[in-house]
Formats: C-alpha cells, sequence, structure tokens
C-alpha cells in the first residue's frame, strides 16, 4: 500500500507511480491511498496513469474542516490487509504512524523533502516524537536524510538514503519541439532557458523572474531570449502577473508558463540551460532528468542540489539566487558558457524500485522471524 499525502503530478508522486508500476510486474496487489481529494482537469495526470496500471486508489478527502476523515485510513488498512504500507512525504507519514497505534503492520516512510516551509516545527517535534513508530524511514538524498535527523534530533544514519530514480529521457522530435515553440510563441528565440517544476513556493521561481531586469542587457542587440517553465502549482496565477509584466516591457525576452505537460521532460531539449532556482530541495527529478539530456544547469546552492550537480560538475554551476545583484549577473553569464555533457543517469528507476523491493522483503523476512 502507497499512502501520500495527495496525487497531484509532483515528484513523491511520480516515484510512487513508478513503485507501483514495478511491484505489479513482480505480481504483487497495490493498493495507493491519498489523503486529500481525487484531482481533476490536467492535475489527473498520475491518477490516470495509476489506473491505467490497475492499482486500486483511494481519497479520504481529508480537509481541514473534516480532520476526522483520516481515521477512515484504519479502515482501509484493515479491510486490504497490506503487507507493507509505504508512506511517502510527511503529513502522509505522520498519519501512517498514527494508525500503527490501532493497528499492526509493516511501515516504511520515505522523506522527499528537506522541508523549510515557516512554521513547519510542530511537524517536526511530531516527527520525532512518533518517529519510533515506524520500521524503517528513508531519505530521497543524503542532505534530506541529514536534514531530517538534525531537525527531529535524530541520531546521524538513522534514515536511510535510496535516490529517487530516473531514466534518460528520450528527446521530442524536432517536429513536435519545432510545434510547441510556434503554439508558444518563442519560435524565433535565439536561446531558450528553461525549467520544470511545480509553481509553488518551494521553487523559488518568483525570485528567478525579479532578476530577470537585470540580466536583460545580456541579451545581444537584435537577438530575442525566451524563459519557458513548464508546471502548475498555487502560484500560478502571481507568476503569470509577473511574466506580463515582464513581457510587456522586455520585447527582446519572453518568459511563458505553458502549464503542466505530460512530456515536459522531452521537451527540455530545446533548452539552452536549464534553471532550478528551488529555495529548499529534497531531491531534483527534473536536474537528473536535464542532466540525462545532457543540458548545461545553473541551480540554486541548496539541500540536494549540489549533491546531485556533483556528477556533472563541467556543465553545471550552483549560485545563491539572492546573492548580490553583480554577483548574481556574473554567475549567469558564466552559465550561459557551460558546455553540453555527456547524457547523465544518476540512478535508474530499476535501481530504485530494486531497492525499496529488497527493503520490503528484508521487513517482511524480520517479521516471519
Amino acid at each position: 500500500m502507497m499512502v501520500l499525502t495527495g496525487l497531484f503530478p509532483g515528484g513523491a508522486e511520480k516515484i510512487a507511480l513508478e513503485l507501483t508500476r514495478f511491484l505489479l510486474k513482480q505480481g504483487q496487489d497495490v493498493v495507493v491511498v491519498s489523503l486529500l481529494r481525487e484531482p481533476y482537469g490536467p492535475d489527473r495526470a498520475i491518477v490516470d496513469a495509476l489506473s491505467q496500471l490497475g492499482a486500486k486508489i483511494y481519497f479520504l478527502n481529508l480537509t481541514k474542516t473534516a480532520p476526522w476523515r483520516l481515521f477512515s485510513l484504519i479502515g482501509v488498512i484493515r479491510r486490504e490487509k497490506p503487507d507493507v504500507v509505504h508512506s511517502h512525504l510527511m503529513h502522509a507519514n505522520l498519519s501512517a504512524r498514527l494508525m500503527r497505534i490501532f493497528h499492526k503492520f509493516l511501515l516504511v516512510n520515505t522523506i522527499h523533502i528537506a522541508e523549510k516551509r515557516p512554521k513547519a516545527g510542530w511537524l517536526f517535534r511530531l516527527d520525532r516524537m512518533t518517529f519510533s513508530l515506524c520500521d524503517v524511514c528513508t531519505a530521497v538524498s543524503e542532505a534530506a536524510a541529514r536534514f531530517h535527523e538534525r531537525r527531529c534530533g535524530l541520531k546521524e544514519g538513522a534514515i536511510r538514503v535510496i535516490y529517487n530514480g530516473s531514466d534518460p529521457v528520450h528527446p521530442a522530435s524536432g517536429e513536435l519541439v519545432s510545434r510547441m515553440k510556434q503554439e508558444w510563441g518563442i519560435e524565433d528565440a535565439d536561446k531558450i532557458i528553461g525549467s520544470i517544476g511545480r509553481l509553488d513556493f518551494q521553487k523559488g521561481y518568483d525570485r528567478l523572474l525579479k532578476r530577470l531586469p537585470r540580466l536583460v542587457p545580456l541579451i545581444p542587440k537584435g537577438r530575442q531570449w525566451a524563459l519557458v517553465i513548464i508546471g502548475n502549482g498555487p502560484e500560478r496565477d502571481s507568476l503569470w502577473r509577473m511574466a506580463d509584466t515582464l513581457n510587456k516591457k522586455y520585447p527582446e525576452l519572453r518568459v511563458v508558463f505553458p502549464g503542466y505537460r505530460p512530456d515536459a521532460s522531452s521537451l527540455m531539449v530545446m533548452f539552452d540551460l536549464f534553471v532550478m532556482p528551488s529555495r529548499y530541495e529534497g531531491f531534483g527529478l527534473a536536474l537528473t532528468e536535464a542532466l540525462s539530456l545532457g543540458l548545461p544547469a545553473l541551480c540554486a546552492d541548496t539541500d540536494s542540489i549540489p549533491e546531485l550537480c556533483a556528477y556533472a560538475r563541467e556543465s553545471t554551476l550552483v549560485t545563491d539566487f539572492d546573492a548580490p545583484v553583480g554577483e548574481f549577473e556574473a554567475v549567469f553569464r558564466k552559465a550561459l558558457q557551460l558546455p553540453h555533457s555527456g547524457r547523465i543517469t544518476i540512478q535508474t528507476c530499476e535501481g530504485m524500485t530494486n531497492r525499496y523491493y529488497l527493503l520490503y522483503k528484508e521487513l517482511a523476512n524480520r517479521q516471519k522471524k
């Protein structure tokens, strides 16, 4: 059983999807539980993919006004009788631990992010108080594991590390790339800077847009550049307004937010430079996908990002996106000169899923003894 906070498109959800795909191929039954409501529209991509695989899905419809719905999770667990429950993200981890008070089952928690949202301190206090209720806790990077241990006051090494899996991205066809450029109004762009990510405070796209006016002078006279950020999320409207203002003021730079696309990774082949301005990051799947295409990358110097960039030192730079203006301009100018690299794969989906499968078997064998 996979338990997640929600099933909206995101990194943790992609990993749960890959684990589900693998387990079904191994002849296992898989049940997926979302604490939140069922998504609709373009946000259904993960749900539709899980449904096509044949996984059974439950939505608990948990809300601030109906927190009691969380306890329907224990009913689902008793009904489905899973050999292993694997929860993803902090809210789902804490919720699954709470259910162990009422029913015994094997529990794996996974930390997907170095959580730095304001007022998250109470979550870490609860995490420390309930940590013994999970059989194994994993994290998707060394940085995420060590950060979580420090915040919870846990012994170093209490959390195992299993990197997220990301297979090499197959680049989109030239025909599709040309069509998308026309659709987005960037067919005349001499240089395309791009990113993929959830439009959320964590991803830091607002601070990238605030820097753009100081970067416009880097555009050679008579040339056209574009910034493309593919994704959706709660800050969509505010980011679109910022982009609209920039597009009106600086005709030589076009800022485009195409929304969520399931083929976003393959479309990165059109980027001349990948950027990742995250304020905090547990892993960085989009970065690993960019590296698998050999793209040069300019990334925030935070959490797991330097850890991943170390695999492509010649074609990546890390920097402080809140650095003084002159310092940031210098780094950005240098990033524009970075070469493409060979296609780099840090860990495949098969490598990741095999490691988790061995972990599930280890727990099951331990229980039998």
